[in-house]
């Protein structure tokens, strides 16, 4: 059998489930505690959350119905299918190693949805776990600990707190492990769910909580986005109260008052499953103080129907000087992000540009950039790539953009030290300019190509054929790919930018094979690549201060 410590499955995460249950093989009187319970899973966030401390950092509510992970079966190549067996198998095995528990017969039948919250150590810098475990079926859970009472490599410990029993078991070093020091955990029964702990003194907090009301379900933002179930049939929702927490993680030191200000407040995210595949989805609240609450517009002038349907990826959004404007703002708020944006600016300024003024602050309006295969055959640099890209951006301030890229002309004339010339030419009755590089037999290649098919729209494209695609629309567009179609309609009516990757073309486009060989990807990457259909992305405009990203990936069908 495989040591533990060779295994790949992460240990952290499905230790507390196996808690609560491992605790139980200490006594027979615990199981009298749970006579006391009525069955309860522990049906939604909100309940887990009404015995997690106020200051937690996280949490994470997992949903442990077997229907509902089920549904993801109907996904996945065979070889996914596969893959997910064998980390299934390596999870119980890792289970059984570190507390002599079959998974499928000792916890499956009666453990209920569980809620994981990150509580900050007040005697320590390394923060506690708590988990609050429902009862799925009270009947099952004393089979399970009257079947096993009797063991005997286990030392029970309890005390009283709070008219609360809380019990701790130490279970004996095992043989062949790493380490030898005994691990034990400690549990409590809280009206119908149980409180597991590393510590007495975390089940204690978790304790206080549910008999003072001062849980993380009652914290102001926390209190409303619990009530949202940000996903359909979720799988895994997560909570963050303040993400400036989050920094306590890595041991950094607290960002200055300044910097916390500005700082998104609470983030809800979820997981789950659709008829298409996966959604992911995240809230975020951001206090109206910050300087963040910059309402996101939504997204208007779409270029969609510009790109072919076998673009391989798309970005759209607007305002990206409002998006420069708001993150300096935020950068400026530390020495170090000062520091680096002065940097950034004086270093563009040694060319001549300034790049808040001639760079970011005539893009006001919407942007659409795209990665698309150039088919072979077609003498030049975009067969040799095999890929080209073109973007289309409108612009308010024509004059200042145009300036803009002569000066970025200039610069790629002198300071790479190539023979690059700049041509202007007329292409489907819109003058163009051309970046043209000639060298190793090859007459004025074509680097890069701009004009202005509409007074306040500049299209661009990298390599010959995208100037071309450019400004000529073509016959079938991305709106008509099925993939696409199928992310898109499920994206939120109104939104203020989006993402789009056609994993399946990049993945015929790709020799999968080859980069295995040469170790580029690994057999788990192809298997990934091979599973997924598409990504989309998009953000949404805030309401009543709650901006949304939903993020779907289309799965493929299992055969």
């Amino acid at each position: 059998m495989k040591n533990a410590k060779e295994s790949k499955t992460p240990k952290g995460w499905w230790r507390p489930m196996a808690i609560a249950a491992t605790v139980v093989l200490g006594t027979g009187a615990i199981a009298y505690g749970w006579l006391r319970l009525r069955p309860s899973p522990l049906s939604s966030p909100q309940e887990g959350a009404e015995a997690v401390p106020a200051e937690a950092i996280m949490a994470l509510y997992i949903e442990m119905d077997a229907s509902v992970w089920g549904q993801l079966e109907r996904f996945g190549t065979p070889e996914a299918q596969a893959s997910v067996e064998t980390l299934i198998a390596e999870f119980q095995q890792d289970l059984a190693q570190d507390t002599q528990l079959d998974f499928n017969r000792d916890l499956k039948p009666w453990i209920g949805n569980v809620m994981l919250a990150l509580v900050p150590n007040t005697e320590g810098d390394r923060q506690r776990l708590l988990a609050i475990v429902g009862i799925r079926d009270k009947i099952q859970a004393l089979a399970f600990a009257n079947r096993v009472k009797g063991s005997q490599d286990k030392e029970l410990q309890e005390e009283t707190y709070r008219n609360t029993t809380i019990s701790t078991v130490t279970m004996a070093p095992q043989s062949g492990k790493e380490s030898t020091e005994p691990e034990s955990y400690s549990i409590a029964v809280l009206g119908d769910y149980l409180a597991v702990g590393d510590r007495p003194d975390v089940v204690k907090a978790a304790i206080d909580t549910a008999k003072d009301n001062t849980s993380f379900a009652r914290e102001g933002q926390m209190r409303d986005l619990l009530r949202s179930q940000p996903v359909e049939t979720p799988l895994l929702q997560a909570y963050i109260a303040n993400l400036a927490d989050l920094q306590e993680l890595d041991g950094s030191e607290s960002p200055p008052a300044e910097f916390a200000e500005t700082t998104p407040g609470a983030i809800v995210a979820g997981i789950g499953v659709t008829e298409i595949g996966l959604h992911l989805r995240t809230l975020l609240s951001v206090p109206e103080e910050s300087s963040l609450n910059t309402p996101i517009q939504p997204l208007a002038n779409s270029r969609i129907d510009r790109f072919p349907d076998n673009t391989l990826a798309l970005i759209e959004g607007s305002h990206l000087d409002q998006t420069w404007t708001q993150w300096t703002e935020w950068v400026e708020q530390t020495p170090e992000g000062n520091a680096l944006l002065a940097q950034l600016r004086a270093g563009v300024a040694q060319f001549g540009i300034d790049i808040d003024r001639e760079i970011f602050a005539p893009l006001d309006g919407t942007f659409s950039l795209g990665v698309i295969p150039v088919a072979g055959g077609r003498p030049g640099l975009s067969s040799t790539l095999g890929v080209g890209a073109m973007a289309f951006i409108e612009s308010s301030d024509r004059t200042t953009l145009d300036a803009s890229l002569d000066k970025l002309g200039t610069l790629a004339q002198e300071g790479f030290g190539l023979p690059i010339g700049i041509e202007s030419t007329t292409l489907e009755n819109v003058s163009i300019t051309q970046w043209t590089l000639s060298m190793f037999g090859v007459a004025g290649e074509t680097l890069l190509g701009y004009g202005w098919p509409e007074a306040n729209l500049l299209a661009l494209g990298i390599t010959r054929p995208m100037v071309e695609l450019a400004l000529t629309p073509p016959t079938n567009n991305l709106a008509q790919n099925s993939t696409f179609t199928q992310i898109e309609e499920r994206f939120p009516p109104s939104y203020g930018g989006r993402m789009f990757a056609n994993v399946e073309a990049i993945r015929n486009s790709l020799d999968l094979v080859t980069l295995q060989t040469q170790e580029v990807l690994t057999p788990e990457a192809v298997i990934l690549l091979e599973t997924i259909q598409g990504v989309g992305m998009a953000a949404s405009p805030a309401e009543e201060g709650v901006s949304a990203l939903d993020i779907h990936i289309p799965l493929v069908l299992a055969e």
